[in-house]
């Protein structure tokens, strides 16, 4: 057995398909204006009655017939819109035009707003006036209360009711009274819904079909900001002060202008490649906002452009939530910003609407009438044309051009484009566009697009770009000024190349005469010329060598006494019966062993130094009055090994690169002799060849001088290299032990440092000097 049945259905149904969907109080009122609009209204007034709890919502359009509230705004879920398909909808794209919504579930936005709901309509066609009368209570008492059975009055009134601010419709329209709502709504409430209604109808202030009004009914009726039009007035700014892009996508085709500052740079036109965009309109203007045009907007607008939003969708005329709010990336465009804040544009940087008109559910919203579109191929698609089309290649303009000249943000005008340098970043953008094979170039500004006058700010990659351009649009002046411009060019690159080929021969030969001064001069500086010293130089070498020789007498005097007390000490063990008292004289051996030691090392310090004086006698740069001279230590080394250790027989080639680097500092030319020759001293007796000093800069204020030599090394067997900077520890049998004990010691005279580096089994050093580098 079978028995037909149907669906039951809660009074609960009210809440799922009102409250549940309708957010909000603001969303209720969109929803509410959104029917006026597809009731063809030419105004719309909402009144605020926040003492007595009521809301009014005044709109002129075609109205309902008693017929009509009954069989259609009763009818739950049901809408004409979502049947409705126009003979040809791409003929109508005003904002009045299409429909808003196709749900059917606006007229619960009433139920979200207040307790009570009076409905007031007429058509064109009626005498009286329709009242429908609806308390959303009655629908919450029994959840098991079926919803078609719960009554509503319906009855008929002589006209509509009197309000403070707006007026009764005249011929035809809707008055709704909202009473007892759930909210109060006073001046910031009101304030914020007139700043989300500027943007839900209108958000640039470019068109006038519809005027929405907000009014607030107290003792004060000029509230500023709250009572009058809803609206922006900053078309001027968007139009006359940022760079912007105009996309049309309708017939399979793409049309594009592009303007900078009021200047129309270009006009393309190519086919579209977005088959889900077949038979739909879309119309959209994005603009980009630089520093001097978003200062204008916060200013005009009482609000930053970021705070107003971004890029807003509309579709078949009324705005799509949230697309476009502060915090929205819907397109994705913040994400792709961080992988270069330089590269690319993110919703900061944009202004923009977007015009959508489609046939009913090709594109849906999300139920919850504040989270965008659905997601399928058709979005998807809409999203990508709006991406590829409007935003990248607005991009492509703002990063080659504008981001390209520093000054540009902060100018309004667009005179900045008159420059040479943005001439060429224009033209490489139109020259790119102009080599796609699909693209067909339909305008561009022939003030930017032209060959300059001067041959030498025409470069090959200027010429590529206009040629294209040229060839795009079959600009036959063009090309002729291309040929024109291409001889002369050719002619003044000969002319060039000729003088440049002389002026190099003068070069060369300049170049070879101040080489052989230089090393004149460098030889006369550190030589002196073959003239014999005067008496003066003579007793000042005198003076150092005695000097000198003193301090060898005395080192050697004091090791001979040390000696001598060795010596003594010998004999005495003989003599000795306590074996402490033998400990104790071996102490004192020991003691003045290494006093003695001591004196023979700075004796030979003393010897090697007396060595050096000798040595630059002929030196006229040296001052022998003091001990230290100040000035540029690596350009001393550089002039002592190119003069001084050049050739010496016997000793391996010495090399020194100073890596074009000064260090100036205190220093003793005697002393820094006396470190190269006992390191060049101890690659001869390695076998060596070759010896290099190379200089490498430290940090700051340091340099390295790194030492290489090609000898045999150190043999690990015998020698420890955690010790050869001690005094007197040597490998050869032959050696003093005192080459690297000097070298160390004369740096840390001078707050410097000498160490072995690598493994231990080469003999190579690294010195630390530090001074002022330059």
């Amino acid at each position: 057995m079978q028995s037909s049945e149907s669906f039951r259905i809660s009074s609960r149904l009210k809440d799922i398909i009102g409250r549940d969907l309708v957010t909000n109080e603001y969303v209720a009122i969109f929803e509410l204006v959104k029917n006026s609009f597809d009731a063809r209204a030419t105004s719309v007034d909402i009144e605020f009655h926040p003492d007595k709890g009521i809301i009014a919502i005044v709109d002129d359009g075609r109205g309902m017939s008693s017929k009509d509230i009954k069989e259609k705004w009763l009818f739950v879920a049901y809408s004409e819109k979502s049947i409705h398909i126009p003979n040809d909808y791409r003929d109508r794209i005003k904002t009045a035009g299409q429909f808003a919504g196709s749900k059917g579930i606006g007229r619960f936005a009433c139920d979200t707003l207040g307790e009570n709901l009076h409905l007031y309509s007429k058509t064109v066609n009626d005498n009286i006036v329709s009242k429908l009368e609806i308390d959303w209570s009655d629908f919450d008492k029994n959840a098991t209360d079926e919803f078609q059975q719960i009554s509503v009055a319906l009855g008929q009134v002589s006209k509509f009711p009197d309000l403070i601010h707006a007026s009764p419709p005249k011929d035809s329209g809707t008055v709704l009274i909202i009473s007892d709502t759930h909210e109060t709504w006073d001046i910031e409430k009101i304030k914020r819904l007139r700043r989300d209604l500027a943007k839900l109808i209108d958000p640039f202030g470019t068109t006038k079909s519809v005027t929405v009004s907000t009014w607030l009914v107290s003792d004060d009726v000029t509230i500023d900001g709250v009572n009058g039009p809803v609206g922006n007035e900053i078309s001027d700014l968007l139009r006359d002060k940022t760079s912007r892009i105009e996309v049309v996508i309708e017939n399979d085709l793409i049309e594009t202008i592009l303007f900078d500052r009021g200047r129309k740079i270009y006009a393309i036109r190519e086919p579209s490649p977005y088959e889900e965009l077949h038979n739909i309109h879309v119309q959209g203007s994005v603009f980009f906002l630089n520093n001097s045009a978003k200062k204008t907007f916060a200013r005009r607008m009482g609000v930053t452009s970021v705070a107003f939003g971004s890029i807003f969708l509309f579709l078949n005329g009324f705005r799509i939530f949230p697309i476009g709010e502060e915090f929205d990336d819907t397109l994705g465009l913040n994400r792709r910003k961080q992988q270069g804040q330089r590269r690319y544009l993110g919703t900061r940087d944009l202004l923009g609407r977007i015009d959508v008109v489609a046939p009913p559910r090709k594109f849906r919203e999300v139920s919850s009438r504040d989270a965008g579109l659905v997601d399928d191929a058709n979005r998807r698609a809409l999203f990508d044309a709006i991406r590829r089309q409007m935003v990248f290649r607005l991009e492509r303009y703002v990063v080659g051009v504008n981001w390209a000249d520093a000054l540009d943000k902060n100018r309004d005008t667009a005179d900045g484009l008159a420059t040479d340098e943005s001439r060429d970043r224009i033209l490489r953008v139109i020259g790119n566009l102009a080599r796609s094979r699909d693209i067909e170039i339909i305008y561009y500004d022939e003030d930017i697009v032209r060959v300059s006058d001067d041959p030498d700010r025409i470069t090959d990659e200027t010429l590529k770009s206009i040629v294209s351009a040229a060839e795009s649009r079959g600009d036959a002046n063009l090309l002729a000024q291309i040929e024109q411009a291409r001889a002369r060019i050719e002619e003044l690159r000969s002319q060039r190349r000729e003088a440049q080929m002389a002026a190099n021969l003068a070069i060369a030969e300049r170049a070879r005469a101040d080489a052989r001064i230089e090393s004149l001069e460098r030889q006369a500086a550190f030589l002196g010329s073959s003239k014999r010293v005067d008496v003066e130089r003579a007793q000042l070498l005198m003076h150092q060598a005695i000097i000198h020789a003193g301090h060898i007498r005395s080192a050697v005097g004091n090791a001979a006494h040390k000696l001598n007390e060795i010596l003594e000490l010998a004999v005495m063990p003989q003599m000795l019966e306590d074996l402490d008292d033998l400990e104790d004289i071996l102490a004192s051996v020991r003691q003045s062993a290494r006093s003695a030691s001591s004196s023979i090392a700075n004796a030979t310090l003393s010897g090697d130094r007396l060595s050096a004086v000798l040595s630059f006698a002929p030196n006229i740069r040296v001052d022998l009055k003091t001990d230290l001279i100040n000035g540029d230590l690596l350009g001393f080394l550089s002039e002592y090994f190119q003069f001084r250790l050049d050739g010496v027989p016997g000793m391996p080639r010495a090399i020194f690169d100073a890596s074009g680097i000064s260090l100036k500092r205190d220093f003793s030319p005697v002393d820094i002799s006396v470190l190269i020759d006992n390191l060049q001293d101890n690659a001869r007796k390695a076998k060596a060849n070759e010896i290099t000093f190379k200089a490498i800069r430290k940090g700051t204020g340091k340099v390295v001088i790194k030492v290489t030599d090609d000898g045999r090394g150190i043999n690990l067997d015998r020698v420890d290299p955690t010790k050869i900077f001690e005094r007197g520890y040597t490998e050869s049998a032959n050696g003093t032990g005192l080459g690297l004990y000097s070298a160390k010691q004369i740096l840390q005279l001078m707050d410097g440092s000498i160490e072995l580096v690598g493994d231990g089994s080469r003999a190579d050093f690294e010195i630390t000097i530090s001074g002022e580098l330059s």
